[in-house]
């Protein structure tokens, strides 16, 4: 019981919000979504009735690699200017992220329609963002007869790969990409909901470089809608489960017109209450359910999987909750690979 009354500020704050981690889309291989999961040990607590909430997360995300259509290492089609041959590049990628995330939420007194209405912000913002992207593949057969090419062909074909590895690159630091959230929550029995939307705007770092995979902190000029409903159930005193579902909804980037497809996602939780604290595994699906357009690398839809735990604890000298998680990709089509490690501290005002 202490440890669900330590964690009660927290609750809306986690059903709802989190940082936003990468999915792979044909604009920039991401999608608005938090891959490093929403649901945590904070799903143990009562909603509070009103006043503030803030939390801020620490979120540490490598990138280790990325996945094509069938599920392997990315690889690309890559036209050698001026004639009818076409090569393949395998796709490496390297990203290493260490994000920070203010959110604040205020909960409203009134009662509407039996539950009470909050409105939310995460402002994100990327202390570390180091990014390598690498070309590389075997030069097409065609191109070492001479003639009709060149003796020099060969070569100027690998010098492509690399003039390309070399401009993907990134290292910086910025703002991310705002988010404002509307949300209702209700309880009873031993059931709590939370039904919201939150718009993302593109308030992030970018800059849009024509036929360049360089990446960016923001993940482009459109907006994305995520509506959603959350509800954390009490199976018993030390047991809680929760589950998450989510659409995605984006709009056209109007830089270089690529709209990435609407998407759904489930999020699963399971809390167990431990005299030492809160733990309990953790499962997020991602799918997109349209196609990608207006991209070079043509229609294709995300799928991404993961799965880890998290621990929650109450920080009784500061008056919040620590919430401590740990996920993974385990399986990935058109979508980046790679694990996140989170720690969220929350705190009632």
């Amino acid at each position: 019981m202490k440890t669900r009354l330590s964690l009660r500020a927290t609750c809306t704050a986690v059903l709802f919000i989190a940082t936003a981690s990468q999915a792979l889309a044909a604009d920039g291989f991401k999608l608005r979504f938090p891959l490093s999961g929403t649901l945590g040990g904070e799903i143990v607590a009562p909603i509070p009735s009103e006043g503030w909430i803030g939390s801020i997360a620490l979120t540490d995300v490598n990138v280790t690699g990325v996945n094509g259509n069938d599920g392997n290492s990315l690889k690309l089609s890559n036209p050698v200017p001026g004639t009818p041959i076409v090569g393949t590049a395998d796709v490496a990628i390297s990203n290493h992220q260490k994000l920070a995330s203010l959110v604040l939420v205020r909960l409203l007194n009134k009662d509407v329609q039996g539950g009470k209405l909050a409105f939310a912000v995460n402002i994100p913002y990327l202390a570390q963002f180091d990014a390598d992207l690498t070309f590389t593949g075997a030069t097409p057969a065609a191109l070492n007869n001479s003639p009709p090419f060149p003796p020099s062909a060969p070569a100027a074909y690998q010098a492509t790969l690399a003039d390309l590895s070399k401009t993907s690159d990134a290292s910086t630091s910025g703002l991310g990409d705002v988010e404002a959230s509307l949300l209702w929550e209700n309880s009873f029995d031993n059931v709590k909901v939370v039904l919201g939307a939150t718009l993302a705007m593109p308030t992030g770092d970018y800059k849009y470089v024509p036929n360049s995979f360089k990446p960016n902190i923001g993940f482009g000029n459109y907006y994305t809608l995520r509506t959603g409903a959350g509800v954390a159930y009490k199976a018993t005193d030390s047991i809680t489960l929760g589950a998450r579902g989510s659409l995605g909804f984006n709009s056209q980037n109007t830089d270089n017109y690529v709209r990435s497809g609407d998407f759904y996602a489930v999020d699963l939780a399971a809390a167990f209450i431990t005299p030492v604290g809160v733990i309990g595994p953790h499962v997020t699906m991602l799918r997109q359910y349209t196609d990608d357009s207006g991209g070079s690398l043509g229609a294709n839809r995300a799928s991404t999987t993961g799965a880890g735990f998290f621990y929650a604890v109450p920080i009784e000298a500061l008056g919040g909750g620590l919430n401590v998680s740990y996920m993974k990709t385990t399986e990935t089509k058109n979508a980046l690979t790679g694990d996140f490690f989170q720690l969220r501290f929350s705190k009632r005002f």
